[in-house]
């Protein structure tokens, strides 16, 4: 054992299981996965017949699964009988997406003692695992390593955290963790040359973030069908999807509407999501939103091929989840949310339509907005005058708003392609077969 096992093993983890039972009665998540993780793991179908390849794929929550989901979906194309057995950490990532159909089998990813990483590989049995991001599980991996199962890190990014980064202990703690990995396939090369500064002395590949590959397929499928079918709008309309909002965001975005609408700019059809559709955030948006109706009314009415005229100039308020990536099919332009506080949601889904978008200041959380800043293809925006400014210029210059949106969707497609060497690096591991 070296040192770093044997500190991780006698400090960490039994601070860690102390501070777990001390949480538990406050945090129902984490109540919840370790009540649950041993049953569901024991409960799981999991005898392996002798020619049967197992693939397993870790991933912390929601976010990142949509990044392995690409990767799984062409192992599965290619390799039909090979098992796909998926962990969480995350309950809410477990129960939102056990119902995926590619994945065989769906379980919580234990606490990362040296007993529950034997466990738990004695029951899933892998011939090969993924670890996605930054999930860095020093037992599970070590015990990989000691059964000689390869172990690859996708999507594999540099902290952000600049104690990991600069204070030696943590670095090389970490260095050791990565250094389980046969490979590591990294987003981009700035993040390739992070891990080589390591010298881990296993391969650090460059390739691209498989999220794209998942925005392509989504955004192909949402174009083939639409929520709101095409002709539901009337020509000259400008429709603008507001996506993730926050109470921040549509303060501004209603101001602005109104501004232009005063302006005699009457065109303008709004569809607004917020991120948290609660009953009381719709009735706020309801008062404030000019000539508004809910998404689920205009739904009711398509499904009983009701006449929709009196829809025809109306805003759209989505009171429910589940719903933004296919509205972002109809707009020509869109707001993303959330960087009046937090930070900003996800700049590429709507970019994967080739729109030109627009955010609020907080939004360097996310790696895509420089790129995308820098083509103009987004417009951060300060206040109600800037929206009012923005969404003015992209419609009355549709040759500009064409333009930036071309520069939008260019960035999401110039980067596709990862998923499909990753599964293949896979495969080929599992079967020895050349590609």
């Amino acid at each position: 054992m070296n040192l770093y096992n044997f500190l991780y093993n006698t400090t960490l983890i039994p601070a860690g299981i102390i501070l777990k039972a001390l949480l538990q009665p406050i945090l129902p998540k984490l109540k919840e996965r370790e009540r649950n993780w041993r049953k569901v793991l024991l409960n799981a179908k999991l005898e392996k017949q002798s020619d049967e390849k197992r693939v397993w794929f870790h991933v912390s929550s929601m976010g990142e699964f949509e990044q392995a989901k690409p990767v799984i979906e062409l192992i599965k194309f290619k390799k039909p009988h090979i098992k796909i057995i998926c962990s969480f950490y995350s309950p809410s990532g477990y129960n939102n997406q056990k119902k995926y159909p590619f994945a065989d089998e769906f379980l919580y990813m234990p606490f990362d003692t040296k007993g529950n990483a034997k466990l738990f590989i004695d029951k899933i049995k892998p011939d090969y695992a993924v670890f996605v991001r930054y999930e860095l599980w020093k037992n599970h991996l070590t015990e990989l390593k000691d059964r000689e199962i390869p172990a690859i890190l996708i999507d594999a990014t540099s902290p952000k955290d600049s104690i990991i980064n600069k204070l030696f202990f943590i670095k090389s703690f970490f260095r050791s963790n990565y250094k389980l990995f046969d490979t590591i396939y990294t987003v981009s090369l700035h993040h390739t040359q992070y891990f080589d500064l390591m010298k881990l002395h296993i391969p650090i590949v460059t390739m691209t973030d498989t999220r794209f590959d998942r925005i392509h397929e989504r955004v192909l499928t949402a174009r083939k069908s639409p929520i709101l079918k095409h002709g539901f709008f009337k020509q000259g309309d400008f429709v603008f999807v507001a996506g993730s909002t926050w109470e921040e965001d549509e303060d501004i975005i209603i101001k602005a509407i109104n501004r232009l609408n005063d302006e005699g700019i009457n065109n303008i059809r709004a569809i607004i999501v917020p991120h948290e559709p609660s009953e009381e955030a719709i009735e706020d948006l309801k008062s404030k939103l000019p000539n508004n109706v809910l998404l689920s009314e205009v739904l009711e009415f398509i499904e009983k091929a009701k006449k929709l005229e009196e829809f025809s100039d109306k805003n759209i308020i989505t009171d429910s989840i589940g719903k933004l990536l296919s509205l972002y099919a109809n707009a020509h332009a869109a707001y993303i949310g959330g960087a009046f506080g937090a930070g900003v949601h996800s700049i590429t889904e709507p970019a994967g339509y080739g729109i030109p978008l627009a955010c609020g200041p907080k939004c360097d959380n996310s790696a895509d907005t420089l790129p995308l800043t820098e083509k103009e293809a987004l417009t951060v925006v300060n206040d109600e005058n800037d929206l009012y400014e923005w969404l003015k210029l992209m419609i009355v210059n549709k040759n500009l708003r064409d333009k930036l949106g071309v520069y939008a969707g260019q960035y999401v497609n110039s980067r596709i392609g990862s998923s499909k060497l990753i599964s293949e690096v896979i495969i080929q591991g599992l079967y020895y077969e050349n590609y």
